[in-house]
Parts: structure tokens; sequence; C-alpha cells
């Protein structure tokens, strides 16, 4: 009896190898922690010269870091993963993906700009870390389907979770930038695990042989 291949499994092999080693998590994660604790740094320095250069410079910074962490993805893959596994390339998003993810991203900061108009100053600051924990572990809900990637499941219940909880301790912005700084910290410790199980398990073939 002639078996045919399996078209699907086929189709999200590329997905499954290129989030097999656990790099985006732990870039994800320090990227996080380096945009949280600066935030939570600058908050604490006293107005004067330094404040005003310090914001002038870390918006920049953290608009940067985000293209230097795929960047650096991209190159840590080259030399630990693909050695290991073989080369992956991704799909291209289609033109109904691209769109897709632009109207969902207009659809929540839509819905963000209008509970910051309709809602007092001091309500928003307190709500606002449960609405991004709500955002991210959506996020996670998300990037677990298109990329056949369970494990974030797991990051996605704790952005939920320490959106609520941070958020009841009502300490505004604050609580915000915890939230990114601890879920950072979950995620880097996540994607080390996975990374140093999958050096472990893939040694490094030998050439010629």
């Amino acid at each position: 009896m002639t078996q045919y291949p399996n078209l699907k499994e086929i189709e999200d092999r590329p997905m499954r190898s290129w989030n097999v080693d656990g790099l985006q998590e732990l870039i994800m994660g320090v990227l996080w922690i380096l945009w949280g604790g600066l935030w939570l740094i600058g908050q604490e320095l006293p107005k004067g010269k330094l404040y005003q250069v310090y914001w002038l410079v870390v918006p920049v910074m953290l608009a940067l870091s985000g293209f230097a962490g795929n960047w650096v993805v991209r190159r840590l893959k080259q030399r630990v993963t693909f050695p290991r596994s073989g080369y992956v390339a991704l799909r291209e998003p289609t033109r109904r993906e691209r769109i897709g993810t632009a109207v969902l991203a207009i659809v929540v900061a839509l819905t963000l700009a209008a509970v910051i108009v309709r809602g007092r100053p001091e309500a928003v600051e307190h709500m606002i870390t449960p609405v991004v924990g709500v955002i991210l572990s959506l996020s996670f809900v998300v990037a677990s389907l298109k990329q056949r990637a369970p494990h974030f499941l797991v990051l996605a219940g704790v952005a939920l979770a320490l959106g609520i909880a941070l958020g009841a301790l009502r300490t505004g912005w604050m609580s915000l930038n915890w939230l990114f700084v601890v879920l950072g910290v979950v995620a880097a410790i996540s994607g080390a695990i996975r990374l140093s199980r999958f050096v472990r398990e893939n040694g490094v073939p030998v050439e010629g042989a």
C-alpha cells in the first residue's frame, strides 16, 4: 500500500526547527529585562540635566535594541543551531498575514488609546499592567499556534498571571516595568534551559564523517 507523505508535517517542520533551540526566548527575555530595567532606573533619577539626557538617549537605545536582538538571534543560529540541525529558512509571511498583523496592532493601539482618553489618568495608570499582561498573553498564544511552539503557552500563562498580580499592587507604571523584568527573567531562563538541552542532545557533526 502506497504511503503518501504528510504534507502538513513537512510544512510545519521549518517552524519547529526554528524554535527548537530556545534562542528566541533567551534573547527576548534579555531584551525585556533591559527595557524594564532601564525604565525603572530612569524613574528613580532626580530631575535635572542627567534626567533629561537619560530620557533622550534611552528611547533610542530601546528602539535599536529590538533590531539588534533579531540580528543576534540569526547570528547565534548560524553558529550554534544550523551546524547541529541543518539550515532552516523561515517562510516569508504572506500579504494576508502582514495585513492581519497590522490590523491587529492597530486595533490594540486604538483600544489602549480609547482607554487612556476616556479614563482618569490615575485609573489608566493602575489598569495598564493587567491590560498589557493580557495583550502579551494573547501574543504568546498566537505565536504558539503560528510557530508550532507549545512552550510559548507557558509564557502566555506567566504573562497573564503577572499582569493580574502586579496590577493588583496598584503601583502604576512601576508595576508595568516590573512585569517586563520578571517576564524577561522567566523567558531568559526558559530559553537558556532549552538551549542547553539542545546543545547537549545535538553534537556538532564531524566534518568528513
